[in-house]
């Protein structure tokens, strides 16, 4: 065998099943909800957070609400998670939901988007729990499926 010859790793499909996409916008930024299906590793509600800005629509952060595993991604594209307090009183949603009704100017600095900080409207977004609990009450099934390729061992770990 060469030497120089790449050895291929097993690949599987990783399955996500997506229901339909809510939004409100308020105080500058745009928050997306959906409930998503990871293959049967794990699943719940995923919160998008983007600018609401004019001419300024990018992906800030994720929040992904999983019964297992939640966590959250700042900026959105990062790979690296920041767990979310699963035990904490009102459960991950709240926890969410409080986090960015209180420090949403912080989680986008965090995020690396400084300048935009201060044109948020921290008063209005202050005010937004209940318009969020009720996006997030409102979510459809997932109905979408999409497959993603996978190492096969990535995924049996996952499972695990």
């Amino acid at each position: 065998m060469n030497a120089n010859a790449a050895v291929s790793e097993p690949m599987s499909q990783l399955e996500i099943r997506k229901g339909a996409d809510a939004a409100l916008a308020v105080g500058g930024l745009r928050f997306v909800a959906c409930r998503r299906e990871v293959d049967v590793v794990d699943g719940g509600i995923t919160l998008y957070v983007n600018s609401a800005l004019p001419g300024d629509d990018r992906e800030l952060l994720r929040f992904d609400l999983f019964r297992n595993r939640p966590h959250y991604h700042a900026p959105a594209e990062n790979a690296q998670e920041t767990g979310i307090p699963s035990s904490t009183e009102g459960g991950v949603r709240e926890w969410v939901i409080d986090q960015l009704s209180r420090r949403a100017g912080e989680l986008v600095e965090e995020a690396g988007f400084h300048a935009l900080r201060a044109q948020l409207d921290p008063a209005a977004i202050a005010a937004a729990p209940p318009a969020l609990r009720r996006l997030l009450d409102g979510l459809a099934e997932p109905t979408e499926i999409s497959y993603f390729p996978i190492p096969t061992a990535k995924l049996e770990a996952l499972k695990r």
